[in-house]
């Protein structure tokens, strides 16, 4: 039988996951809305699906099963947390300057979300999901 996960946690880790996909659409949009490229803005907006979708790939790929100890499994969360901090890089002009570097921040911001992401999909969809009761079948046809 797999493992259950309580509601309290189920819960927490689903709005985490949610509020980081939001962040993720949220900056590269900001990057799209607030730049000065003139008739070539409109392919920013591609920097949007793509943040989102390479999200969901690192979730549903790492969070059905157990992370391996090859390179690769390292290597393209890491990838996507670059992409999408290079976004967030993006912002720097309007970053306020109290806060501490944005290339210190974002990645901070966005390896804990792909992180809950990534558990939010186990328990969803992958190993720590509720598991029906197996069915008995007759041997003896």
């Amino acid at each position: 039988m797999k493992p259950r996960v309580g509601r309290l946690t189920r819960t927490a880790i689903t709005f985490l996951a949610l509020c980081h996909l939001v962040l993720v659409t949220a900056v590269p949009s900001g990057v799209a809305l607030t730049s000065n490229i003139g008739n070539d803005g409109w392919s920013l907006w591609f920097f949007v699906a793509i943040n989102v979708f390479m999200h969901l790939t690192v979730a549903s790929a790492f969070g059905g099963r157990q992370l391996s100890t090859i390179p690769l499994s390292w290597i393209i969360p890491l990838f996507t947390i670059g992409m999408t901090t290079l976004s967030g890089l993006m912002l720097d002009q309007h970053w306020p300057p109290e806060l501490p570097p944005p290339w210190l921040v974002w990645p901070v911001l966005f390896a804990p979300g792909l992180a809950a992401l990534t558990y939010a999909w186990r328990i969803w969809f992958g190993q720590l999901q509720a598991r029906r009761p197996a069915t008995l079948e007759d041997p003896s046809g």
